[in-house]
C-alpha cells in the first residue's frame, strides 16, 4: 500500500508541476557522464626529462632508464569487470570482485560508482642491481588539494589503510559474506603489488596500486612514486632510492581504446638489449601432443588427435619466413621421454575427448613449470561438442599438480600476447569468425603460474584457420606472437 502511494505521489507531482527531477528518476534514471583518466602530456613536459614517454595508444606513462624500466597506467572498473574478473563481478551486492562494485547499482544515484582508483604498475630491471618498491609509498595528489595513500593488502603491515581492514568493516556475519570476503582476499594477494623479495636483473614484477576513489570534479591528478628503491648496500638493506612522478588528467571514457590495446610497449626482453627477439637466432622445440581418446565422433580416417595435419607444418613455414627462429617439429605421446624438453606444446581438440592420463598431466606440469608453454585450440569447432569444457577440465588437473600460485581465468586483451612482433587491436580471428555455422568466441582463457601466463586455451579454430585458402593472417600471426612469448617467458 505504502509503494502504491508513493508512486501515485510521484505520477501526482510529475502532473502538477511537470516532468520534474523526482519523476526523471524513477522513469528515466539521469544519465551519467563516464570518465577515465589518461596520462596529461602537456605536465609531463614540464618534467623535461626525455626518459618519459607515452604508449602508442596514448594510455600509458612510461618511464624508461634504460637498465630498468616503469609504466604507470589507469584502469577503468569497465576493464576490471568485463577482463580482468567478468565471473568475479557478479552477484550484485556480493559481487567477488574487490576493486569494484560489480554489477551492484547503487539505489540513490542510479549507477554503479567507483570504489577505488586503480593504477596498473609494471617494473622492468633490465641489467641494473636489484630493484624494489613499496606500493604503500604511492602518493596520489589532485588538482582540489587531496592527498591519498595507497592501500596495503594485509591490515597487520599497513602503514595507512589496507584491503583488509576495508572489508572486515563491510563483512557480514553470514556464510556467504565469510565466503565473499576470502573470495576477495584471494584476488587482492594475487592481483595487487607489494613490497617482496627484490626484483633482479632480468625479471619483472607487476600488480595494481589501489587508492580511494577521486571526486568527480577533480581534472588533473598527480601519482608520485616516493622512495623506490634502486639498490641494496652489503647487508641487504636498502640504499639508493629515487621519486618518480607520473601525471594524469581526466577525458571522457573511450571503450573502444578498452577493448583494443591498452599497453602497446611492454615487451619483456630479459637481455641488455631490447631487440626485437625475432630478429635473434633461437632454437623452439615445438610438440603436437598425441593423445587416446575413447569418446570419438565420426571422422572417417582422420585421428583424433591430429584433424589438421597439415596445420603446424604450414604454420611453422609462416614462423620461419617471419623470424630467424629455428623450430623443430616432433608428434609425441604422453609418455615420449623427449617431450619434457618441449618449449611450446599444441593440443588440438578434434573428434575425439582425450584421456587425461596420470602421467599426462604429469608431463605438461613439468613443463610448465620449467617455463615451456602449452597452446590448446579447437579444430573441430561445433555447437554440439563438449570441447571446451573438457579442455578446460586438463588446465585444472595440471593446476592441481603445481606446487605454486596458479590461477586460470580469461587473458585481458593488454597482455603481451597480443603485442610482441604483431600488434591486434582486436582478438585475431580465426575459423569462428568466418563460419556462420559455428559459435563465435570472444574470448581466449589462460593458465597462469606465479602470474605468468603459461597456457592458453582458445576456442576460435586458430589451427584450423592456418591452413585456410584465405583469411588466415590473424591466426598465423597470432601463432607467431605466441611463439615469442614462449621464448621470452622461459627466460
Amino acid at each position: 500500500m505504502k509503494k502504491f502511494l508513493l508512486v501515485s505521489l510521484i505520477i501526482f507531482s510529475s502532473i502538477q508541476f511537470g516532468c520534474d527531477s523526482v519523476y526523471k528518476y524513477v522513469f528515466m534514471p539521469p544519465e551519467r557522464v563516464e570518465y577515465m583518466y589518461v596520462p596529461d602530456a602537456e605536465n609531463m613536459k614540464f618534467l623535461n626529462d626525455t626518459t618519459y614517454r607515452l604508449s602508442k595508444d596514448s594510455l600509458t606513462i612510461i618511464m624508461d632508464r634504460k637498465d630498468f624500466k616503469i609504466e604507470l597506467k589507469y584502469i577503468t572498473d569497465f576493464q576490471l569487470n568485463t577482463f580482468e574478473f567478468p565471473d568475479d563481478s557478479k552477484a550484485g551486492w556480493f559481487s567477488k570482485n574487490p576493486f569494484t562494485y560489480g554489477d551492484w547499482i547503487d539505489p540513490t544515484k542510479g549507477y554503479s560508482p567507483n570504489r577505488f582508483s586503480i593504477f596498473k604498475i609494471t617494473i622492468y630491471n633490465y641489467s641494473g642491481s636489484k630493484l624494489n618498491f613499496d606500493p604503500e609509498e604511492a602518493l596520489l595528489e589532485t588538482d582540489r588539494g587531496d592527498k591519498l595513500n595507497a592501500y596495503a593488502r594485509e591490515k597487520k603491515a599497513s602503514k595507512y589503510q589496507s584491503m583488509e581492514e576495508y572489508y572486515l568493516k563491510r563483512k557480514g556475519a553470514s556464510g556467504i559474506d565469510d565466503e565473499v570476503f576470502e573470495s576477495r582476499m584471494g584476488i587482492v594477494r594475487r592481483t595487487m603489488v607489494y613490497l617482496g623479495k627484490p626484483i633482479y636483473a632480468g625479471d619483472f614484477r607487476e600488480g595494481f596500486i589501489v587508492l580511494d576513489p577521486v571526486d568527480e570534479s577533480v581534472e588533473k591528478v598527480k601519482i608520485t612514486l616516493q622512495n623506490f628503491i634502486l639498490g641494496y648496500n652489503e647487508t641487504n638493506e636498502p640504499d639508493n632510492f629515487g621519486n618518480y612522478v607520473f601525471y594524469f588528467k581526466k577525458a571522457n571514457f573511450d571503450r573502444t581504446k578498452i577493448i583494443g590495446r591498452t599497453t602497446l610497449d611492454t615487451i619483456i626482453v630479459a637481455l641488455p638489449t631490447t631487440k626485437d627477439i625475432s630478429d635473434v637466432e633461437k632454437e623452439m622445440n615445438i610438440t603436437q601432443l598425441q593423445y587416446t581418446s575413447t569418446e570419438t565422433r565420426d571422422a572417417g580416417n582422420i585421428e583424433a588427435w591430429n584433424p589438421m595435419p597439415e596445420a603446424i607444418p604450414e604454420f611453422i613455414k609462416h614462423l620461419q619466413s617471419q623470424t630467424k627462429i629455428k623450430s623443430k617439429f616432433n608428434k609425441l605421446t604422453a609418455d615420449a621421454p623427449n617431450l619434457l624438453v618441449s618449449n611450446f606444446v599444441v593440443l588440438l581438440g578434434g573428434f575425439g575427448k582425450p584421456d587425461f592420463s596420470s602421467v599426462m598431466v604429469s608431463n605438461l606440469a613439468d613443463i610448465l613449470a620449467k617455463g615451456g608453454f602449452l597452446f590448446i585450440d579447437n579444430s573441430h569447432v561445433s555447437k554440439t561438442w563438449p570441447y571446451y569444457s573438457s579442455m578446460l577440465e586438463l588446465l585444472n588437473l595440471i593446476s592441481n599438480r603445481m606446487s605454486v600460485k596458479t590461477e586460470i581465468k580469461r587473458i585481458a586483451l593488454d597482455h603481451q600476447i597480443f603485442n610482441n612482433k604483431f600488434k591486434f587491436t582486436d582478438l585475431p580471428k580465426g575459423l569462428d569468425d568466418f563460419n556462420t555455422q559455428l559459435i563465435r568466441s570472444d574470448y581466449l582463457d589462460g593458465l597462469f603460474i606465479d602470474g605468468k601466463l603459461s597456457a592458453v586455451l582458445s576456442n576460435k579454430g586458430y589451427v584450423a584457420q592456418w591452413v585456410a585458402l584465405e583469411n588466415r593472417t590473424d591466426a598465423l600471426n597470432f601463432g607467431v606472437n605466441l611463439v615469442q612469448y614462449a621464448l621470452e617467458r622461459k627466460k
